[in-house]
């Protein structure tokens, strides 16, 4: 064999041989990384730091949802998944739980309050229940995916003194407006659950409600407990016929203004108690008995 062609043999793996013992050498090094017990430990507060840094970002959206549910408490407007999932969680929609969580125990233990899931809004009309029909047969959930906030205080600390009616836009337009739409959803539901437009209008005028308003003309309060879920108008056209208008109780209405306080709104503006008032009001209300320290307690939060 000539003797250049074994030099030029040997020169070739001398050159495979420097270029290979960089990667053997980088391998070891791999090796020994990996059986280095200070090396996974540095791996394990790598992945501790991105839990930690997970944890910052839902301790930043569960105080996006509680500034969230506030403003809307504050408008009286429902708090709703969809508007969770656009406006507070955006790029993590995965986290809606453990966001949701967190914010109900940061409400409960500052301010004293939890989202409450509202009830689904009753069908009335012929249109209406023939698509909550079709929608119990796709097997849709009963869900109305809709919150507000609802005090968690106990019952001692439900008091005006402690609880007084905002200050915006005035503390006496604000109790004004929440004794209205206490007193029509009371008149609602001692009347059977339904209230014809002439028959609450008759009651509006003999509660001088024209007159008695500060806040604005009765017509614009009543659009407005409807737009806040405080009752519901119901519509029925009918060919050549005047449209029957009918008002139950609203979504909100049903969750803020429960049986026992509408007790003791009856029992404040009765005055002078007969015997079988409270059977009456009972069987009225469609509750079991009421306990008399209950509603003298409940006409001390209103």
């Amino acid at each position: 064999m000539p003797p250049h062609t074994q030099s030029q043999r040997r020169s070739r793996a001398g050159h495979h041989d420097d270029t290979e013992d960089p990667r053997r050498r980088r391998q070891s090094r791999r090796n020994n990384e990996s059986d280095d017990p200070d090396a996974s430990e540095e791996d394990q507060d790598g992945d501790v730091s991105m839990e930690r840094a997970g944890d910052g970002t839902d301790d930043q959206l569960v105080k996006k949802l509680v500034r969230y549910a506030l403003a809307c408490e504050y408008a009286r407007i429902p708090i709703k998944r969809d508007g969770i999932r656009d406006k507070v969680l955006g790029n993590n929609p995965r986290s809606f739980r453990r966001v949701f969580e967190g914010a109900q125990a940061q409400l409960q233990r500052v301010f004293g309050m939890e989202m409450l899931e509202l009830p689904v809004k009753e069908k009335r009309t012929l249109k209406e229940k023939q698509k909550a029909n079709a929608r119990k047969a796709s097997s849709q959930s009963a869900s109305s995916r809709q919150y507000i906030l609802v005090s968690t205080l106990p019952r001692e600390y439900k008091s005006q003194s402690i609880i007084a009616p905002s200050r915006i836009p005035s503390t006496p337009e604000e109790a004004a407006y929440i004794g209205f739409y206490t007193m029509i959803i009371s008149l609602i539901i001692l009347n059977g659950g339904e209230l014809s437009d002439t028959k609450l209008r008759r009651y509006l005028a003999r509660l001088n409600a024209g007159q008695n308003l500060p806040m604005d003309k009765t017509d614009n309060v009543l659009q407005k407990i409807v737009r806040q879920g405080y009752v519901d108008k119901v519509v029925e056209k009918h060919d050549g016929d005047d449209d029957a208008v009918t008002w139950c109780i609203g979504p909100r209405g049903r969750v803020e203004v429960p049986p026992e306080s509408i007790a003791a709104v009856v029992t404040e503006v009765w005055g002078e108690l007969p015997n079988d008032f409270n059977e009456k009001l009972q069987r009225s209300l469609g509750v079991q008995a009421l306990r008399q320290p209950q509603v003298e307690e409940s006409i001390a939060e209103e």
